[in-house]
């Protein structure tokens, strides 16, 4: 029922919090505010949703390669037995050799685990120019789609040739480019100040749920029903999700037919007019010659060459290291991932109540994150590189490393939406085009060295040394360069005779 006094005194709360920035506020209105569940939070599931069908079709390949690839007649020492094979087990690689479709070597798997992030790489900073142009509802929908019918077309595609289905994950790569920023840019207009933590770490940690799912059923799937139902399911749950979207998400509070009055005027009033500023001009220059976002750019692509290193490289590993075979690896490639959702969830809601108990600053709370995120992830990388055969040692290092860098996210790369809450898709359009490189340049690298000296221990120790190597460089730029207040660049200025408001600036201290 509609409460006439509630959306007032909701109303003034957000009002005290964009004149005072006063977290005591935001306490308050977690009281008053309505018991149905909220729009922003329907947004919140929907791209959780979004993300875990997004990283099933970004990584069925992966885990599905060990089952299409067929090693018979390749040179035999880039196929070695494993060296924790056991006697007694049966031989490892036996089932993938009589199982494989394709005679691939190390090389060409990697310029093929690679193929999506070319794509990927090209239209990040359109996809944000297209969702301030156009709005994130249509952008999302047509973008996921467009993706969801090539992964269906991905096993004929197959059959055509290496470079058919090569253009086929390029595509799918191209496609999927507008999704982060677009995501960036909808949370700019709809996540209140103080739940920016929860809401873009919440949402996108469906990534790890949407890879743990595809990694423990890939195996499984290819075994029993042959390697293209992974791509036929990765692909029909996606094609479902975007009409979903289409039918139930809206761009802006303003223009959502359903939201209550209280919410919507508490999500305006809280994050205030330089989010819902409609001005499509956008800074190029500042943005670029910007200290804080040059550390976001460095500290995005470092950090995701060893996310890709993982994510392309693992299932692999698990196989021609540690034995385990086809059923089995799925399963154990997963746990990493179902670890990254944890930390993920606890890392960003104790994130938000460090801020909003005033118990850490906004900059000391991303400062303490990104230690967690990058600095870990390099020791437990470089600590499983001297476990030898212990395969359970092995296992829980990798399941750490890759929890421990996905609270990276309530670290540093939340702040996009910070320093500039009218352009956070921009901004993680730019650093996410140059994050994406590693997605194409570290499987060829890494094919590249297991094509040379074999799929040995000594192989992946040099693999993992790099990946480690670029956490910590990249930990330490984000640690020298991060600020958390809305950059002077990125405020609404006077432009002719159309006034805007011009914000004070907020300090450090009260983010």
């Amino acid at each position: 029922m509609y409460d006439k006094k509630a959306d007032e005194k909701t109303a003034l709360l957000g009002k005290r919090w964009n004149d005072d920035n006063d977290e005591d506020d935001y306490s308050e209105y977690k009281k008053v505010r309505c018991n149905f569940i909220l729009a922003r939070h329907v947004l919140a599931l929907m791209f959780f949703v979004g993300f875990m069908n997004l990283y099933s079709v970004r990584n069925n390949l992966s885990v599905a390669i060990v089952a299409m690839v067929n090693t018979t007649g390749q040179p035999v020492q880039l196929y070695n037995e494993s060296e924790c094979y056991r006697p007694g087990e049966d031989d490892p690689t036996s089932a993938v050799d009589q199982s494989g479709d394709f005679f691939w070597d190390s090389y060409q798997q990697g310029i093929l685990l690679g193929a999506y992030y070319y794509g990927y790489a090209i239209a990040q900073v359109f996809g944000a120019w297209m969702e301030k142009r156009i709005g994130g509802r249509i952008v999302m929908a047509c973008s996921m789609g467009l993706a969801s019918i090539v992964t269906l077309l991905t096993p004929p595609a197959a059959y055509l040739g290496f470079w058919v289905i090569f253009l086929c994950r390029f595509l799918i790569g191209l496609f999927h480019a507008v999704v982060y920023p677009t995501h960036h840019g909808m949370w700019g207009k709809w996540a209140p100040p103080l739940e920016r933590s929860k809401l873009l770490s919440f949402d996108t940690s469906g990534t790890t749920i949407g890879t743990v799912a595809i990694n423990s059923l890939a195996g499984v799937l290819s075994a029993a029903y042959g390697w293209p139902s992974v791509f036929y399911l990765s692909g029909g749950l996606c094609l479902i999700w975007s009409v979903c979207w289409f039918l139930i998400i809206h761009d802006t509070p303003s223009k959502h037919p359903r939201i209550t009055k209280r919410e919507k005027d508490y999500i305006i009033n809280s994050i205030g007019p330089s989010a819902v500023d409609m001005d499509t001009r956008i800074p190029w220059k500042a943005i670029f010659t910007s200290i804080p976002v040059w550390g976001l750019v460095i500290g995005h692509t470092f950090s995701n060459w060893g996310l890709y290193t993982l994510m392309t490289g693992l299932p692999s590993f698990n196989s021609q290291v540690l034995a385990f075979d086809l059923s089995a690896n799925g399963v154990i490639s997963a746990l990493p991932y179902a670890g990254s959702w944890v930390f993920t969830v606890v890392g960003a809601y104790i994130a938000d109540e460090l801020r909003s108990r005033k118990i850490m600053t906004t900059k000391a709370v991303r400062r303490l994150f990104t230690v967690f995120g990058m600095y870990f992830p390099a020791f437990f990388l470089v600590s499983n590189s001297y476990v030898g055969c212990n395969r359970a040692m092995a296992v829980s290092f990798l399941v750490l490393a890759n929890s421990f860098a996905s609270v990276s996210y309530p670290g540093f790369k939340v702040n996009h939406v910070e320093i500039a809450p009218r352009f956070a898709g921009v901004l993680y359009g730019i650093t996410n085009t140059a994050a994406t490189i590693p997605g194409f340049v570290a499987p060829y690298v890494n094919g590249i060295i297991l094509q040379n000296r074999g799929t040995t221990a000594d192989s992946w120790l040099i693999i993992f040394l790099i990946a480690a190597g670029f956490y910590f460089v990249g930990g330490t730029v984000v640690l020298a360069t991060i600020k958390t207040e809305e950059q002077e660049w990125a405020k609404p200025r006077k432009y002719g005779d159309r006034v805007r408001v011009e914000l004070d600036s907020s300090s450090e201290d009260s983010s």
